[in-house]
């Protein structure tokens, strides 16, 4: 059984502003055919993506109210599948699904390639966002 937490009368749910609300999934590892030169194509290669997400906050304690952070890793894992060349591209085309939901005002995607260099990490940071603005929190 779960323990019920009752709110303390001294911060009154009234005085609460919200000033974001964020659905984020970060270091999910895919691998992908992905790479600008000849030795890269064919190739898997891990990536590590970050992804966060400025969504309209939840009006109740349910996951249809909000983006479930499983989808992430689901589209992630169907972008992996296709060949891309740019790092940058991933990421977009990442965030582009997930601004497909009209949950999601922002998306942040952050992919590194680990194995891009030998002696350091290279990767690509996106962020997208609606050209219409709603309200993020109720």
């Amino acid at each position: 059984m779960y323990d019920i937490i009752e709110i303390d009368d001294t911060v009154a749910m009234h005085d609460l502003i919200c000033t974001g609300c964020y659905v984020t999934l970060r270091d999910l590892e895919v691998m992908a055919d992905i790479g600008v030169y000849g030795h890269e194509v064919g190739i898997l290669q891990p990536l590590l993506i970050s992804v966060t997400l400025t969504v309209v906050e939840p009006a109740g304690d349910e996951i249809g109210q909000t983006f479930d952070y499983t989808e992430i890793r689901r589209h992630a894992r169907n972008l992996a599948r296709m060949r891309t060349v740019l790092v940058e591209t991933f990421a977009r085309r990442l965030g582009e699904l997930c601004l497909a939901q009209p949950q999601v005002m922002v998306a942040d995607v952050r992919i590194d390639k680990p194995r891009a260099l030998s002696d350091s990490v290279a990767g690509a940071r996106v962020i997208l966002r609606r050209s219409h603005s709603k309200t993020v929190c109720n």
